[in-house]
C-alpha cells in the first residue's frame, strides 16, 4: 500500500489533516480520487491556451507535473457539476458523469464504481468503489455534500 498526506474538505479547499500531533496519512488511491474530483480547475477545463501570468485557481500539480499536457490535469469536473446542478433525479445523473470523467484516468489501476445518492433535497451522498487491479483490497471513498452550504460535510473512507 502506498500513502499520501491526507487531505480533507473543511469548507476552504482541502486541508491536510491533523491527527494528534502529526499528519494523517491516507491510501494513495483515495487521495488521487480526492484531487481529481476537487483540485482541478472548478471555473472551466484546462485547454492548454491558458496565460503564463494569469492565477489558476486548480492544484498546483497541474502546472508543475502536466503544464505540457493540459488532458493530464485535473478539471475538477464534480466539484464544477455540485456547484451548478439542481439536486434532483436528473442532477443526481450528472453529478455521477462528473464523478466517473474526473476518476476516468484511474481506471488504468483499478477498477471503479461511483453510485450518487439523494439523501434529502440539499445533500448528496457520494460513494466510490476502487478496486485496484492485482489486490483484492476495496478501498471506499464516502462523501456527504450539502448542497445549501455548497460543501462537504463528511469524508470517510469506508
Amino acid at each position: 500500500m502506498t500513502t499520501d498526506f491526507n487531505l480533507a474538505e473543511n469548507g476552504s479547499g482541502g486541508d491536510i489533516t491533523i491527527l494528534g500531533n502529526d499528519i494523517a496519512m491516507t491510501e494513495t488511491l483515495l487521495q488521487s480520487a480526492y484531487l481529481a474530483m476537487f483540485g482541478g480547475n472548478v471555473e472551466s477545463n484546462t485547454s492548454g491556451n491558458e496565460l503564463e501570468n494569469e492565477q489558476r485557481f486548480d492544484w498546483w500539480g497541474n502546472g508543475l507535473f502536466h503544464s505540457q499536457y493540459p488532458n493530464k490535469q485535473f478539471n475538477s469536473n464534480t466539484e464544477r457539476a455540485l456547484n451548478q446542478t439542481p439536486v434532483t433525479t436528473s442532477g443526481r445523473i450528472e453529478i455521477e458523469r462528473a464523478v466517473e470523467m474526473d476518476l476516468a484516468f484511474l481506471k488504468s489501476v483499478a477498477e471503479i464504481d461511483v453510485q450518487v445518492g439523494i439523501v434529502s433535497h440539499n445533500s448528496l451522498s457520494i460513494l466510490i468503489t476502487m478496486l485496484p487491479y492485482g489486490n483484492k483490497q476495496e478501498k471506499i471513498l464516502q462523501l456527504l455534500y450539502d448542497n445549501a452550504k455548497n460543501e462537504i460535510i463528511i469524508q470517510k473512507e469506508i
